[in-house]
């Protein structure tokens, strides 16, 4: 359960993102349903302990033990969805190029639906090699965070909408 604290946060947050940029539409039914065609299905707009949200299962990008997987996530209000943020996880290194095109593919679709504008092409090179950046998309704000894990054997890349 998360703590009072962590709630307050995580509120100030999204009030503070939807006050500096935005979504092209913030209904929450359509934004969670962004990322459908790609196969990133979310389980609906639902009441987390005060912060609502919506996300995808992970979809594994290759069958392995440990596989990379990519992941979609929609957070909010209880009737505006200010954020939208891929997930991809890196567990096979070896595969990380085709994990990162999938992540590409998916962010394509994001930036169009979520802002109206396409994808800028410095945003597809950082995806592509992996690398953090944030740049402004018509009224909303794209970052893309690369956290390496401290046991050094995978990353995650996120690519977020707000």
């Amino acid at each position: 359960m998360k703590s009072i604290a962590g709630l307050v946060g995580t509120l100030v947050f999204l009030c503070a993102a939807r006050a500096n940029a935005e979504l092209k539409t913030a209904n929450p039914t359509e934004v969670c349903a962004f990322l459908r065609e790609r196969g990133l299905v979310t389980r609906g707009w639902k009441d987390m302990y005060g912060a609502f949200s919506c996300s995808s299962p992970y979809k594994e990008l290759v069958a392995a033990p440990l596989s990379n997987n990519l992941a979609f996530y929609v957070d909010g209000q209880r009737t505006v969805a200010v954020r939208a943020r891929l997930v991809l996880n890196v567990n096979d290194r070896a595969q990380a190029a085709s994990a990162h095109r999938a992540l590409l593919d998916a962010a394509k679709t994001l930036c169009l639906k979520a802002t109206g504008s396409p994808l800028p092409a410095t945003s597809a090179a950082a995806i592509r090699n992996g690398k953090s950046l944030s740049a402004r998309v018509a009224k909303s704000s794209l970052r893309i965070v690369r956290e390496d894990w401290p046991t050094g054997r995978g990353y995650e890349v996120r690519v977020e909408v707000d």
